[in-house]
């Protein structure tokens, strides 16, 4: 069972989202995962990072949709899909694929 599913089950995940919330530095921004990687899964589809592939989050429709469609310079300015667990990577330290955003 993953975190999400335990905190649903436990009645505890809009309180955990709220923590986030609160925890949010927008001097976190600039170096998270979303605006440097894009996320691709088996059946080729692109998505703004892993967490929203997870999600089933794809990319904008105006975007690039699949990895044959690919095109560097429209994604390079595309709008980045966000919904409330992006504040996950912006809480805190920040969180990225590299590691912690800003010390």
């Amino acid at each position: 069972m993953d975190g999400f599913t335990i905190l649903l089950s436990q009645g505890e995940f809009d309180s955990y989202l709220d923590t986030l919330l609160h925890a949010h530095r927008e001097e976190n921004l600039a170096g998270v995962m979303c605006r440097s990687l894009l996320s691709v899964d088996w059946r080729g589809y692109v998505y703004d990072c892993d967490f929203n592939q997870m999600l089933d989050l794809p990319v904008a429709p105006e975007n690039a949709r699949t990895i044959a469609e690919f095109d560097p310079a429209r994604l390079a300015r595309r709008d980045i899909v966000t919904d409330r667990h992006c504040f996950g990577c912006t809480a805190g330290a920040g969180s990225s694929c590299g590691g912690v955003v800003t010390r």
